[in-house]
């Protein structure tokens, strides 16, 4: 069993994938369950993905397409200026 640093830094990094990979990101909020198999979450952690996709879909989407499209503008910044 991990333990709750483990469970948390598992869960950063499943959100911080979302966040990089739109495609992955809307297999969690459709289906949490198969698109997050690889992590062999306990139910717990995937308690919290279950109840995103259930109760704030769009506002997980839309967090982070909008995170995603900042950290792209940010990069076309630094490639213009470099």
């Amino acid at each position: 069993m991990r333990s709750y640093e483990e469970s948390c830094g598992l869960l950063d990094r499943i959100v911080g994938r979302c966040v990089r990979d739109g495609a992955f990101a809307s297999a969690v909020l459709e289906d949490p369950e198969g698109a997050l198999a690889e992590y062999e979450l306990n139910d717990d952690e995937l308690d919290d993905f279950r109840a995103l996709a259930a109760r704030h879909r769009d506002e997980a989407a839309e967090g982070w397409a909008a995170i995603r499209e900042a950290i792209e503008a940010g990069r076309t910044r630094r490639q213009a200026r470099a």
